[in-house]
């Protein structure tokens, strides 16, 4: 799935019969928010795509309920006549205005991913302090947000800024091939616990989830020049 032009950068990706697959490299690191959570029973995505994170959480977690939220229907059919969306009373997408549809709404998440693109933009809509406050309301009480940055540059670099102000990031990654930059923040002062993290990741590795290893997905270097300029010191480790 690409927008903007067939020319545009991929914005999702699958490989037909293979479900353990995960081609599209952000989406791989996105896993780590639940990671950091280590029991997340509700997960929210802002942003649908393809479908391709909701639908792996949906299979691999049977005890997680999973909603996302998509301002764009054709998004939606796209992903439903391409990418094997099959919604269920676990599995559910609206198709609305994520800023009106959080305020709408009065569930409690935990985990959050914002993963609102419009091309390489990130929509102003979705990358204010109004907007972040909102996605916080929304959080449970240890819950972690995470943000898919695709272009770290111009809007990037003020929706990075303005969700810092809003959340405490305690992890940066910048993804190695595309570039994307993933921050991983909590709505308090409370961060992950390491040692469960740890735990949380060798279970998934053993259940053979996916096509490859997210313990030495997490083991790679975090943070970087990159991170340190979207956001200086803002990050702070567990």
């Amino acid at each position: 799935m690409r927008f903007g032009s067939r020319q545009g950068s991929e914005q999702s990706a699958t490989v037909p019969g293979d479900p353990r697959a995960v081609p599209v490299e952000y989406v791989r690191y996105a896993l780590l928010g639940l990671a950091h959570h280590g029991r997340a029973a509700r997960v929210l995505m802002v942003g649908l795509g393809g479908g391709t994170f909701t639908t792996l959480v949906h299979r691999a977690l049977p005890g997680v309920s999973v909603d996302a939220v998509e301002i764009d229907p054709v998004v939606v059919e796209a992903a439903r006549s391409w990418f094997g969306l099959r919604e269920d009373a676990r599995y559910r997408v609206h198709v609305a205005d994520a800023a009106d549809w959080l305020r709408r709404d009065r569930g409690a998440y935990d985990y959050v991913l914002l993963d609102a693109y419009a091309g390489e933009d990130i929509p102003a809509a979705v990358a204010s302090e109004a907007f972040f406050r909102d996605v916080r309301a929304r959080v449970a009480p240890g819950g972690v947000v995470a943000i898919n940055i695709a272009e770290p540059n111009a809007s990037g670099v003020a929706a990075a800024r303005a969700f810092a102000a809003v959340f405490t990031p305690f992890e940066c990654r910048r993804t190695a091939v595309d570039g994307n930059v993933i921050v991983f923040a909590s709505n308090g002062p409370r961060l992950p616990d390491p040692m469960a993290t740890q735990r949380w990741l060798a279970d998934w590795d053993a259940r053979g989830v996916t096509d490859f290893s997210l313990r030495a997905l997490a083991a790679l270097p975090v943070g970087g020049a990159t991170c340190e300029r979207l956001l200086g010191a803002a990050v702070r480790a567990p």
